[in-house]
């Protein structure tokens, strides 16, 4: 399957938790864009050789700085596109094998080594905590540093 094919499944995603969040929607086509640019905007960090972290935090980024950006066009909050846009890049796959290398620990039969099992757990966690808090990051820092002023 061609790679931007594969980035345009965070469409679907990103517009299913809009509309479960209530999302109007005349803006879930937003959502959808930045769902698919964060997706393409993390690939391209990695094949030029940034890791998924690194990567993560430019989507997350580039999610805020364009939601903030539409939203003071449309007189809507920002957080209205960014949320629904950074979820389908939460590290679901990272997390399941950090939760499975745990179970497997604790069903080892006694007496028996599970460290490759806690070293696969560990760093699968720690990297999904990683990528957790770039996303955060990413889609708050343009909110925080530019916030908006009341316009009366």
């Amino acid at each position: 399957m061609a790679s931007w094919l594969l980035e345009s499944w965070a469409a679907p995603a990103a517009l299913g938790f809009a509309m479960l969040f209530n999302v109007p929607p005349r803006t879930l086509w937003v959502c959808g864009s930045l769902a698919i640019a964060g997706h393409a905007c993390r690939k391209l960090v990695m094949v030029l050789g940034g890791d998924i972290v690194l990567g993560t935090l430019c989507a997350g980024l580039l999610i805020g700085i364009v939601a903030e950006w539409w939203g003071s066009r449309q007189d809507q909050p920002g957080a209205i596109f960014a949320v629904s846009a950074a979820i389908p890049m939460v590290p679901g796959t990272y997390m399941y094998k950090a939760v499975q290398g745990l179970l497997g620990i604790a069903t080892l039969p006694h007496g028996a080594d599970g460290t490759q099992l806690l070293v696969s757990a560990g760093v699968s966690g720690v990297t999904a905590a990683m990528i957790v808090i770039a996303l955060a990051f990413g889609v708050a820092a343009p909110m925080l540093l530019w916030p908006r002023t009341a316009q009366h």
